[in-house]
This record gives C-alpha cells, sequence and structure tokens, in this order.
C-alpha cells in the first residue's frame, strides 16, 4: 500500500500512524500522529498546487519546539514508512481545537475525519 492510500485508510478508520518526515533541514527519525486530512493545496501567491496532510504529531522527533500534540501540515512526497498503528484505540471525537473541517484549504480534499 502507498502513502496515500495508508493516510486515506487511517483516516476512515481515525487510527494513528507512525511515519518518518524526510525534509531537508529537518531532524529525521520516527514520529506518530493523528491523521486528520489530505488535500490539495494551491499555494496563494504562486498558486502551485501540491499534496498535503494534516496530521496531529503526538510524539516522536520535532524540532519545532512546540509540544505535543501539535497541529501540523506535511507534504505527502516527503513522507516515509507511514504505518497505521491498528493496536492503538480510534482517535477523536473531540477532535484537535485547531482542526476545522469547514476550512477554506479542503476546496480540493482527497479524504478527512
Amino acid at each position: 500500500m502507498n502513502t496515500l492510500e495508508t493516510l486515506k485508510r487511517a483516516i476512515e478508520k481515525r487510527l494513528p500512524i507512525s511515519y518518518e518526515y524526510n525534509r531537508e533541514g529537518k531532524v529525521k527519525g520516527k514520529r506518530f500522529g493523528d491523521p486528520y486530512a489530505v488535500f490539495i493545496y494551491t499555494a496563494k501567491n504562486s498558486r502551485i498546487q501540491s499534496t498535503k496532510v494534516h496530521i496531529v504529531q503526538t510524539g516522536g522527533v520535532t524540532d519545532s519546539g512546540k509540544s505535543f500534540p501539535s497541529f501540523r501540515m506535511y507534504n505527502i512526497e516527503e513522507l516515509s514508512n507511514v504505518k497505521i498503528l491498528s493496536n492503538k484505540d480510534p482517535f477523536g471525537p473531540p477532535f484537535h481545537e485547531n482542526y476545522n473541517p469547514e476550512w477554506e484549504g479542503y476546496i480540493d480534499v482527497i479524504t478527512k475525519v
């Protein structure tokens, strides 16, 4: 199963995931979180589109200095080793306070909770 399909299944079942974020300048290592939405994001200035995912990071490595849980947006193509943690309880409701299912950025949503 590829990254997109794994994320879609995790969101459908509201199950947490483990993943790695492979972006230059970011700390390498395993992260844990609850995926909320996969969507096509259009940058306001350049109009360039990319596939993003909103994840509430609940643990693992970080370099942001933010405490967990932390609502984050990632580029899907920079995620790897995404695994559904089927031995964990489903997340929400209630959902993270920063999650807005009516957010205008979800106009091209692929899936969301």
